[in-house]
């Protein structure tokens, strides 16, 4: 059978995606390296690494793609020719390709659909060379824009996110954008201001200069602003934007079937203004750079004409260490009453998911019904105040809690919080990131009903299993480490309880 790899090398969030001529592996290289954003900085140290996760040597695979940022190694852009095949230099017999960064991302969707989208739209920070965003119709490109022309709406968060000093010491830029996304709810939609926003995504610098509003502060529509106002007002506003844009590729077909990928469709508020307009809109829960490599592999199957891949239990997808056995009724029984007691629980449980939300296997939990919950959890997670936490909740009953009709099983859109007694998970501007569960995560859906019959709330505060700054755990004895030294009160791994 074929074999065939996919690899996203270089700068920020290696990671690799084999197919052993049977189905999909996923690697994403921080969870092994324990590294927040861990990159290969060569051409050639991945190759240890599929011998050790996969037992596969570079010799044997009959295909590599690579997405590569092209300036490191001093390679051909590809502004011209959107499906570039070049050959790489590497030790190795085999066939190599580089595959342009932003058609990896429209491709990385594959897991979500049996047919490729008519529409796919790709907006990041950049991609291949000065890439801001890639528009796509029936698998041929239609628009590009770019960062010296357009600017970069992904940059261009990040770059305001400086201005508002959010960077931790050590920070790495890709993470200012997420958390300058709950900061500006805490500033006020000033529509006289919203008002006199006449920009699209091709000015979308321009929109987002806070050295422009800081020197007419004078003016007296800007005069009582403050800046939170300001940046929660250019943000409402880019909701508009982006609607505008879609509406303009779709000739405003409202029932397309989009797939929205890059780094900015982890923007849960851009995403649900799209979604409310564009109901068949899709979004990866690896949106993000590390979903790279599997679209490099479906490159690969495509110019192969190889059957559509499997990738087994998706989104736990993760090449990690997994517990030795599954929870007992019991244990979630006795797990349930933990977190109807108030107390944080680690759940650790089968493989990662891919993507950086924790969606029910890698995940911190805690009551949303205590009052104290968000200090109780920013204390073991040492991160910003400000910044929300999401929640899982059983499939049916999402009407019930949140106004949305959005079903939501990646964590990718907010809805607005119904109840007044769930402080813990609503925000400053009353939404909450929601996780719909169904009965396909059977071991956390159960987990959830168990909770529901204890307090007659079938939801539950979730954040991911890690420390601030560090990768998601994926390693058993640095989830034990990482209890025992920390303020959680009981972690369960597979069928074991342990608790302080």
């Amino acid at each position: 059978m074929v074999k065939l790899l996919g690899l996203r090398l270089c700068e920020h969030d290696s990671n690799i995606s084999f197919f052993d001529g049977d189905k999909v592996h996923y690697l994403k290289t921080e969870r092994m390296y324990k590294q927040k954003h861990h990159a290969y900085n060569n051409l050639h140290d991945w190759q240890y690494d599929i011998q050790k996760k996969f037992n596969i040597k570079p010799s044997e695979i009959d295909e590599i793609a690579i997405v590569v940022d092209p300036w490191i190694y001093n390679l051909p852009t590809d502004n011209e020719e959107f499906y570039p095949a070049v050959d790489f230099d590497l030790p190795c017999k085999n066939k190599v390709f580089r595959v342009n960064h932003h058609l990896c991302h429209a491709l990385s969707c594959w897991p979500l659909y049996n047919t490729r989208p008519k529409y796919e739209i790709i907006i990041d920070g950049f991609g291949d060379a000065n890439n801001a965003w890639t528009a796509i119709i029936d698998n041929k490109i239609y628009k590009r824009g770019y960062t010296d022309k357009n600017g970069s709406l992904g940059l261009a968060m990040a770059s305001v996110g400086k201005d508002f000093k959010i960077n931790s010491p050590g920070q790495q830029v890709y993470d200012i954008a997420g958390k300058l996304m709950g900061l500006q709810s805490y500033g006020n939609i000033l529509p006289r201001f919203r008002e006199t926003l006449n920009y699209d995504i091709y000015s979308i610098d321009k929109l987002f200069d806070f050295n422009n509003y800081v020197a007419h502060k004078n003016n007296k529509l800007l005069a009582e602003m403050q800046p939170l106002d300001w940046i929660r007002t250019i943000h409402d506003k880019v909701s508009d934007v982006l609607i505008n844009f879609f509406e303009e590729i779709t000739n405003k077909d409202y029932n397309a079937f989009i797939s929205y990928s890059g780094g900015v469709a982890q923007n849960v508020i851009w995403n649900t203004a799209l979604k409310n307009k564009f109901k068949n809109l899709i979004i990866p829960p690896h949106c993000n750079d590390e979903g790279l490599s599997l679209g490099a592999l479906e490159y690969l199957r495509v110019k192969n004409n190889l059957p559509k891949f499997k990738l087994d239990n998706f989104p736990f997808v993760q090449s990690d260490e997994t517990p030795d056995t599954e929870p007992s009724s019991e244990t979630i029984k006795q797990t349930a009453k933990y977190l109807k007691d108030g107390k944080i629980v680690a759940w650790y449980q089968g493989k990662g998911e891919i993507g950086p939300r924790a969606l029910g296997n890698r995940s911190l939990l805690l009551n949303p019904l205590i009052t104290n919950g968000k200090s109780k959890i920013n204390k073991v997670k040492k991160r910003e105040a400000y910044r929300p936490f999401g929640a899982s909740i059983l499939k049916e009953y999402v009407k019930d809690y949140f106004n949305t009709d959005i079903q939501n099983p990646f964590m990718l859109f907010v809805g607005n919080v119904k109840q007044d007694n769930l402080q813990s998970i609503t925000h400053i501007d009353n939404t909450c990131r929601f996780q719909a569960v169904d009965k396909n995560n059977k071991t956390y859906y159960e987990l959830l009903t168990k909770f529901n019959e204890l307090t007659e709330c079938p939801l539950l505060l979730n954040t991911s299993f890690n420390i601030n700054g560090k990768p998601i755990m994926s390693n058993i004895q640095d989830a034990v480490d990482y209890f025992v030294d920390s303020d959680i009160d009981v972690l369960v791994i597979g069928n074991k309880i342990l608790k302080k």
